[in-house]
Order: structure tokens, then C-alpha cells, then sequence
């Protein structure tokens, strides 16, 4: 991506660029902020933005949620200080019930990754999620798919290729997940136990074997919320994502 806007900060050649997206920002002090970003070499990582609640300060117009920015940081501690942030370009923004959904993707980034570890893969499937959800894909899909990945990445993921024995999955047949155990076949309906720690969804055999060649469907992406919603809250949001809430209260209006 062509840079279109400029960097603000300080000069300091002792330091480390990065891509990066905007996560969450807080304010410190009075004038600065802690920013953290998802960056592709780095994770999530905080930063001090000194300087960034002034309002000329030109990296308050820069350090905004799901723009593509190159920054430039230094330091030795846990929380770095941004030196320089430009923006990229090249990325509208999600609007309306799709702007709820990216907020989501950056709460489960927020609660599911450590700081500085770093994921590269994921920092591209965001990316390519943002302008999914931003060119008007459908947003279960888009959800889905992240989902996934960020369980994938987590080493939580689901087995696209074999059940629970070891033997590959029949496209003909029906599936339910347990978690810690795998996709066993199923000939009965579906049962969402949301008490322990099986996943009792049916999902058909046809729809795994396409999401294992990269093929997403509406109706593959519809069966396996239930599945993905109860392995995000045992992994990585056990007291709930505010986020989810704002969305379905959303998707029911």
C-alpha cells in the first residue's frame, strides 16, 4: 500500500517500524494517550502516543480504528513510545451493523492475544476481514471466518479433515463438535449444551470438507456460530464480549 499521509512524531533512529491497526486507545495524562495496536511483526502492543489528545496534534487524525498504518516505536519496557504513525490509505472504513461487527473482531484481538505475541497470519486474515466487511461481503461469513481463524491461531482450531477417530470426514454425513475431542458423526439433531464442554451443533460433512478448501457458505457460517461462540467463551472470553452484545441487539432490530 502507497503511503498517502505523512507521519507526525519524534526522531529517534533507534527504533522499529511495523504495520499496525489501532485495537483500543485510552487516555494518559493529560494531553497523550495508550494506544494499542495489532501489529503484523510485533502482536498487540501498547504504545504512548505523547501528545495525541492536543488538538493539532497530527496523530490524533492518524491513530483511529481499522486504517492500515505504518509506525515507528522505541523502548525497552512493556509499554513503548510511538515515534512516528502514518497512515496508509487505500481502506474505507466498515459502516453501520459492519462497523459493530469490527469492533467485535478488535474486542476478541484485545481478550484473546498476549502482548508481543506475534501472528502474522492473523494480522493478514484481520485485514483481509476489514475490507470484507467494509466491501459489503456477508457479515456472518466475514465473522465466521475470523472466528476460525483466530482459534486456528490460538491452538484451539477445529480438525477440517478427520472426526474424533482419526477417520476423514464423509461429506455425505452429519457432524457434531466436542470440544477436546473432535467431530463425531451424527444421524440426530442438534443439541447445544451450553453447561459443559460439548458443542453438540450438526453441521453437514459437505460444509467441513468445502471450509477445509478455503469454500464458505451462508449456511456452513450459520451452523457453526454456536460452535465458535462456546470455544471463544471457554478460550478466550469466559465473562462475555460486550461487543457481541451491541451486535445482536443490532442484527435483532
Amino acid at each position: 500500500m502507497q503511503a498517502c499521509f505523512k507521519v507526525w512524531g519524534m526522531n529517534n533512529t533507534r527504533s522499529t517500524t511495523d504495520f499496525a491497526y489501532v485495537l483500543h486507545s485510552v487516555p494518559y495524562k493529560e494531553t497523550s494517550l495508550i494506544v494499542e495496536l495489532f501489529c503484523k511483526e510485533h502482536g498487540r502492543l501498547p504504545v504512548v502516543a505523547k501528545g495525541a489528545k492536543r488538538p493539532h496534534s497530527g496523530l490524533r487524525a492518524v491513530l483511529v480504528s481499522f486504517q492500515p498504518l505504518s509506525v515507528r516505536f522505541t523502548g525497552k519496557s512493556e509499554v513503548k513510545t510511538l515515534m512516528q504513525a502514518e497512515w496508509l490509505g487505500g481502506l474505507m472504513s466498515p459502516d453501520g451493523k459492519a462497523l459493530f461487527a469490527a469492533y467485535y473482531l478488535n474486542e476478541l484481538l484485545m481478550r484473546g492475544l498476549s502482548r508481543e505475541d506475534t501472528h502474522p497470519d492473523l494480522f493478514e486474515l484481520y485485514q483481509n476481514t476489514l475490507l470484507g466487511l467494509a466491501g459489503g461481503d456477508d457479515m456472518n461469513v466475514c465473522i465466521r471466518q475470523f472466528e476460525v481463524g483466530l482459534l486456528q491461531s490460538l491452538g484451539y482450531g477445529l480438525d477440517w479433515q478427520q472426526d474424533r477417530t482419526g477417520v476423514a470426514i464423509d461429506p455425505e454425513r452429519h457432524y457434531v463438535w466436542q470440544d477436546q475431542e473432535g467431530w463425531s458423526p451424527s444421524d440426530g439433531g442438534n443439541v447445544n449444551n451450553s453447561t459443559s464442554s460439548s458443542v453438540e451443533q450438526m453441521v453437514q460433512g459437505l460444509w467441513i470438507a468445502e471450509i477445509q478448501n478455503g469454500i464458505w457458505s451462508k449456511s456452513a457460517a450459520s451452523a457453526l456460530k454456536p460452535i465458535t461462540r462456546k470455544l471463544l467463551m471457554t478460550h478466550i472470553a469466559p465473562n462475555g464480549l460486550m461487543s457481541r452484545v451491541w451486535m445482536e441487539h443490532l442484527l435483532r432490530a
